[in-house]
């Protein structure tokens, strides 16, 4: 039987996928009673004349989704999910690439695959890569947040009447984690001190 001395990378993937599963299941249980509570909120409303005439059944149960809807856990859900896939794909990537450095840099040592650089590029790597990627999830559920009771209402009526909602606009978004562009930076700094005293 395999024993492990202290935690496996095996068993925080356990971990992290319960955890996901926790999020998945309490989104999938908060959805299914925003919709059950959508629809008698929508008969209670309309019994008692408290409903906009432009707004159908349909459209109302569907406001009243978007308003009430656990987005939270559910992206929660989605972003430990990415990680978990993305993750052995982008290790893959970053083997490829440190290999390639190390082949460039003339099989230098300092390069060599396991040794110390090689272990710190790695790890702090695919943090960056997990930040990203949270950061992406973050990104999306703030981009797709409903906005005040009064301009969904408005917005589900456009939609309605013409077939679709207004178009936001978002002024000087580059949709890049700040990290990455100051990595960037860095990264590129590095290569030309490289390229000067190395070459």
């Amino acid at each position: 039987m395999q024993k492990f001395d202290g935690i496996s990378f095996l068993w925080a993937l356990i971990l992290l996928s319960m955890i996901g599963l926790a999020y998945a299941v309490r989104a999938f249980l908060g959805f299914r009673g925003v919709a059950k509570d959508a629809a008698e909120d929508y008969a209670y409303k309309k019994e008692r004349g408290m409903l906009d005439s432009r707004l159908s059944e349909d459209g109302y149960i569907r406001l009243f989704k978007r308003l009430h809807n656990p987005r939270r856990p559910a992206y929660i859900a989605a972003a430990i999910f990415l990680i978990i896939c993305l993750t052995w794909p982008i290790m893959a990537v970053l083997s490829v690439l440190l290999e390639q450095l190390y082949q460039l840099t003339g099989r230098n040592r300092v390069f060599e695959p396991g040794f110390l650089v090689w272990q710190f590029s790695i790890f702090f790597s695919i943090i960056f890569s997990w930040t990203g990627l949270a950061y992406f999830m973050a990104r999306r559920y703030h981009m797709r947040a409903p906005g005040t009771p009064a301009y969904e209402t408005e917005q589900q009526i456009l939609e309605e009447q013409t077939g679709s909602r207004e178009k936001v606009v978002y002024d000087n978004d580059w949709g890049l984690p700040p990290f990455m562009v100051i990595g960037g930076v860095f990264f590129g700094f590095a290569a030309i001190i490289y390229r000067i005293f190395f070459r």
